[in-house]
């Protein structure tokens, strides 16, 4: 009994239930939101807001990437040294997301004519998207150091929540793709003022402090090629899909895409609350291997799960999910479960190594990216063609990892 209670107190325990409840919540709408679109938008339309997606998780990269650098920064940070730390990063990223959503306006029409998009509308709306969605990062990133989580998980629900019923309303009086993108800008407003107060509660104003943020942006550089090989491994495929493939097949690729993110949504509750867990026992000089390989271990389950349903049932997994319009993409959706599962584990081990400081780990997963990019560039014939090319670059990154992870932790110390 002692056992179970000293278990649930375990910063790793409550923190990941609050992390899995809230971001299972927040995922089950998001998901929720992209079955009802496809099935109301048909593959051609939904391939469009796939796409659109997947250019605002990739422009996102950049100030997004700063997320786990916050992370570290405030979990280590003196109590009276916070505020200070909050308001110089928050006034960096700002400048940051500006000079992002005016590029996306400018360059609109050259993003609708690579992805033969003809409403421009829809691609102007991912500007204010983006700016909010990365400012509101900020907070929740902040929370998230802090071991407030609940300020890191009521935003993405807030947001989840308003864009998937003013999506539809907004496709049902004929908005379509434009009246989805909308629906997400209002959603992002409402979820950073949220954010914005929960902040402001849990912040204490002391005075400002003179802080140096070089070595935060230093953290920052090797983790957004991190975090820029990570969301491009799972977005640059819909893209190149939706530029190669006819619109019905790109519309096919998006939705086992989106089936294949149940995955790794489903087990980014544990990633993120690992780090900052192990990042606090690090500067304490604590043990934290043990969590490490915890973590790892209800990854793999998660996932492995996930797949194996998706290898057996897959008429069901697509049938009732997205419906038999889509249904072609049944013999994919195992390839796609296991793209993903090596993908979510090489994620998990990236993410340990950069909390305890150990940043060359960032080359693996840059170089499974630009392999992605380079043979899907030259080998895009078919759904399959493309989902076989992403698995065994998933697969091979997840073999290299295995191995550092082994001469880290094992190896090198036993030889000092």
């Amino acid at each position: 009994m002692k056992k179970i209670k000293d278990l649930m107190k375990h910063p790793l325990f409550s923190g990941s239930a609050i992390m899995f409840v809230g971001s299972m919540g927040a995922n089950a709408i998001n998901y929720l939101y992209h079955l009802i679109m496809g099935r109301l938008l048909g593959p051609v339309e939904y391939g469009i807001l796939a796409s659109l997606y997947s250019i605002m998780y990739l422009i996102s990269i950049i100030p997004s990437s700063a997320s786990v650098s916050i992370v570290k920064y405030i979990s280590s940070s003196k109590s009276i040294n916070v505020y200070s730390v909050y308001s110089e990063i928050n006034k960096f990223i700002f400048k940051i997301s500006l000079i992002i959503s005016l590029l996306i306006l400018f360059s609109s029409k050259v993003i609708a004519n690579f992805l033969n998009i003809d409403n421009l509308l829809s691609i102007i709306l991912l500007a204010p998207v983006l700016f909010l969605s990365l400012v509101t990062l900020v907070n929740q990133a902040t929370s998230q150091g802090l071991i407030k989580f609940v300020g890191h998980i009521v935003p993405n629900l807030i947001s989840s929540v308003f864009k998937l019923l003013l999506g539809i309303f907004f496709i049902y009086i004929g908005w379509s793709v434009a009246g989805a993108m909308f629906a997400v800008t209002i959603g992002a407003l409402f979820a950073y003022f949220y954010s914005f107060n929960f902040i402001k509660k849990h912040i204490s104003k002391t005075k400002l402090r003179k802080i140096d943020i070089m070595p935060f942006i230093r953290y920052s550089a090797p983790v957004l090629l991190q975090s820029l090989a990570f969301t491009s491994i799972f977005t640059i495929d819909v893209m190149l899909a939706k530029h190669f493939l006819d619109p019905f097949s790109a519309g096919i690729y998006a939705a086992l895409s989106t089936l294949g993110k149940i995955i790794f949504f489903a087990t980014s509750p544990v990633t993120a609350t690992m780090f900052p867990v192990i990042s606090k026992r690090i500067s304490l000089k604590q043990e934290y291997k043990k969590i490490f390989f915890l973590s790892l271990l209800a990854t793999f389950a998660i996932a492995f799960v996930i797949t194996c349903f998706y290898w057996i049932f897959p008429n069901i997994a697509i049938g009732v999910l997205y419906g038999r319009e889509y249904i072609s993409a049944k013999t994919d959706l195992v390839w796609m479960g296991f793209f993903i599962l090596f993908y979510t584990l090489s994620n998990l081990i990236v993410n340990f190594f950069l909390s305890i400081g150990k940043l060359k780990i960032v080359i693996i997963p840059i170089l499974a990216a630009l392999i992605q990019i380079l043979v899907i560039w030259t080998n895009h014939d078919s759904i399959t063609e493309i989902i076989q090319i992403s698995f065994y670059t998933t697969l091979t990154m997840f073999i290299l990892l295995i191995g550092y992870t082994g001469y880290n932790l094992i190896y090198e110390p036993k030889r000092l």
